[in-house]
């Protein structure tokens, strides 16, 4: 019975970690396309490499706000800011930015250069797939990886600083001991 309470319970915290998730992304992606629009507005273009450029610029800020948001909000109990989860967020920023601008060029590239679709039009269309492939691999990565309760490379990271620490003291100890024999 108790199993049974408990799985509805963590169904329930998963649903509403998934909702405040999504409503992150939304913002995400109001700050990713209204980015990239600015900048096509800006300097318009017709060339895949200089809106793929432009994509990129708009992840980069996308990302930071999602940082913000998912680790004070949507992540808020397991978030716990310090080295292990800046450099996993980053890491699957760097995945997310990788793999929403390879879908993107691949989707915008034969748009713009063999249609006469606007540019805009184009990078929108491309922009929202990509964003949505990319997004569910980001929720899956910050779940399992950037915000778990479990964190896998933390013990590791752990242990590691415990042997540099402990090989110092030995250092240490001997080079002490070394004096104390040559008195």
């Amino acid at each position: 019975m108790k199993s049974k309470q408990k799985r509805k319970e963590k169904l329930k915290a998963g649903s509403v970690r998934f909702s405040k998730f999504t409503l992150v992304g939304g913002l995400n992606a109001a700050v990713d396309i209204g980015v990239l629009n600015a900048l096509i507005w800006l300097e318009p273009t017709r060339d895949p490499s200089v809106l793929a450029l432009y994509n990129v610029v708009a992840l980069v800020l996308a990302n930071l706000n999602s940082y913000v948001f998912n680790s004070l909000w949507t992540f808020r109990g397991r978030s716990t800011p310090g080295l292990y989860q800046t450099i996993t967020f980053a890491g699957q920023a760097l995945v997310n930015i990788g793999v929403s601008s390879l879908l993107f060029y691949l989707l915008v590239r034969p748009i713009v250069v063999y249609t006469e679709m606007p540019a805009y039009l184009a990078t929108n269309a491309s922009k929202v797939i990509s964003i949505a492939v990319a997004s569910t691999l980001s929720y899956f990565l910050m779940r399992y990886l950037v915000f778990s309760t479990k964190q896998p490379l933390k013990k590791p990271v752990r242990r590691l600083r415990k042997s540099r620490r402990l090989r110092r003291y030995r250092r240490r100890k001997t080079s002490v001991e070394d004096v104390l024999e040559d008195a």
